[in-house]
């Protein structure tokens, strides 16, 4: 039994709180946020891509570097300042002095935040051998799809406050990495007590010691997650005194806790609500730019989907349009790159497939195929912050291809039967979407259409190989000028145009709903939300 369920409900533990509901207790001194998704391990480290996932590393963790919402520049957090070594291989960090770790029911620190705590948190990831390696499985999926283990040789302690990162080859994305939801710092000395005490050494995981504005009282599994000020916090201690994350998985009942007062802030509002809460006079809606891209992916193993010309003129049958409005009810930029315009890399010049079904059938009468074909659509059926209705959505463009003689068959399945077929190459075309779990355009480009991404359990479900675009991509990361990385990610792009492994579809805005006399949420354009500032009229 967790020793969550041992503290549930007791005031002598929980002095902040005046009940067991969340709302309830958090309605004068705190904020409920109501969630699509949640996780019952805590550790962003171990985690997908998730808002839920996103936004608990914003108030339970912090990180070495962080992206500041408002310049996407990088700032200090647990480290004050960094150096690059000239060839691009040491990364120096010097770390904040007098950060406490929070003090918790299961763990009392005994010493404040140090250089051990970065070797630790990172080591676990890289080292087969770490006794918390294979801790709650062995897979680190932001890690794994950025090869990290194969990038960082090691980090090591210097001094007390300060460490070092030695890299194996020269990786300008290195900081993004960095500076990620994921790349949180975990306490040596509850890992170490853990061990000594022959405790469950995947509390580490599920009852998590951090230095964030907020740390954890309580978790009821698929029903919330209460979080307490940290009246220690090192930066600014948060307002709120208390927040507590709401599980509600659906839009209308989420939509309706806001309306009540359960919730002051919601996640993902259904486009179709957005005038109901607007005409709310308590109620409002905040719009951002997101880093994330929906898009169609083309199996170029397959014929007849091999020949470009066919690719290009399925590019062309795509009415973007029609889906902005049918699917995204404008909460949606239409896409012309798969780096969304939030990207600092996003190429504002590139060529795009404007929608022209008579060109698209000349396009396939020329490839041979003047009577057209057959092809499958592969679909994950879920509502996502990315494609609200990917139903919908596959139906419209069974409809745009069927205008220019394709017929397509709609799979609709869960996605790890979508995932395994994908990888055997049983599927011609996918629906996809990608979020970036952080702000460089290599975590977009390589993950999705590299060279290395085609083997098992990577994310190159168009199976298209090119060596020069690859190149455009090592280039890029072994450059510390922005000019020249923005140049190769510019040719990447350009490359992407002329080849149509995928075809680009959307930008998905991030949309919450919140009341009025809420002020200072911070929404990164990686995800998630950040109450540290947040506060209540």
């Amino acid at each position: 039994m967790k020793l969550f369920s041992l503290i549930h409900c007791l005031g002598a533990v929980i002095l902040l709180l005046t009940g067991c509901k969340p709302a309830e207790s958090a309605k004068t001194s705190g904020a409920v946020y109501c969630v699509d998704s949640f996780s019952q391990h805590l550790n962003p480290q171990i985690q997908g891509s998730t808002p839920f996932v996103a936004s608990l590393s914003q108030q339970v963790y912090n990180r070495l570097i962080e992206i500041n919402p408002d310049t996407q520049r990088l700032d200090g957090a647990l480290a004050e300042n960094w150096s690059i070594s000239r060839n691009g291989l040491v990364y120096t960090f010097n770390l904040r002095r007098n950060v406490p770790f929070h003090h918790t029911a299961w763990f009392t620190p005994q010493r404040t935040f140090n250089a051990d705590d970065v070797v630790f948190s990172f080591r676990r990831i890289i080292d087969p051998l770490h006794p918390y390696h294979a801790v709650s499985g062995i897979r680190y999926p932001f890690f794994d799809n950025r090869q990290f283990s194969d990038v960082l040789q090691d980090v090591k302690k210097v001094t007390d406050y300060q460490v070092q990162f030695i890299l194996r080859h020269p990786d300008a994305s290195f900081m993004a990495t960095l500076a990620s939801d994921y790349a949180v710092i975990l306490s040596a000395e509850y890992g170490d007590y853990l061990q000594r005490q022959h405790g469950d050494l995947q509390d580490i995981d599920d009852l998590p010691i951090g230095t964030g504005p907020f740390q954890i009282l309580e978790l009821r599994p698929n029903e919330y997650l209460r979080l307490a000020k940290n009246p220690a916090y090192w930066d600014k201690a948060p307002i709120l005194e208390q927040l507590v994350f709401d599980y509600t998985p659906r839009a209308s009942k989420r939509l309706a806790k806001l309306f009540t007062g359960e919730c002051q802030v919601i996640a993902t509002p259904a486009a179709s609500q957005l005038p109901f809460i607007r005409n709310n006079p308590r109620t409002d809606v905040d719009i951002q730019s997101n880093m994330n891209t929906t898009y169609l992916a083309l199996n170029t193993q397959k014929k007849p989907l091999k020949d470009v010309r066919v690719r290009r003129a399925i590019a062309m049958a795509v009415n973007r349009d029609n889906l902005q409005q049918a699917v995204f009810y404008d909460t949606g930029e239409t896409a012309s790159s798969l780096l969304p315009p939030a990207s600092w890399a996003h190429h504002p010049n590139l060529d795009e497939y404007y929608y022209d079904p008579e060109q698209a059938k000349q396009l396939l009468k020329e490839a041979g195929y003047p009577d057209g074909f057959d092809l499958t659509l592969w679909v994950q059926p879920i509502p996502r912050i990315y494609n609200p209705d990917a139903s919908k959505t596959a139906q419209l463009l069974q409809g745009d291809l069927a205008r220019i003689g394709i017929n397509v068959r709609v799979i609709e399945t869960r996605w790890t039967v979508m995932r395994a077929n994908m990888q055997e190459g049983k599927h011609d075309m996918a629906l996809l979407a990608w979020a970036a779990d952080n702000a460089d355009p290599d975590n977009f480009l390589r993950p999705l259409l590299s060279c290395e991404s085609m083997k098992k359990g990577g994310n190159n479900y168009s199976a298209w190989c090119n060596e020069v675009f690859d190149s455009h991509l090592n280039k890029a990361l072994a450059t510390q000028r922005l000019s020249q990385r923005i140049f190769e990610y510019q040719l990447s792009q350009e490359m992407i145009y002329q080849h149509v492994p995928v075809i680009p579809l959307t930008h998905a805005l991030i949309v919450s709903a919140y009341w009025q006399n809420m002020h200072d949420i911070i929404i990164p354009p990686t995800g998630g939300v950040s109450f540290k500032k947040a506060y209540r009229e």
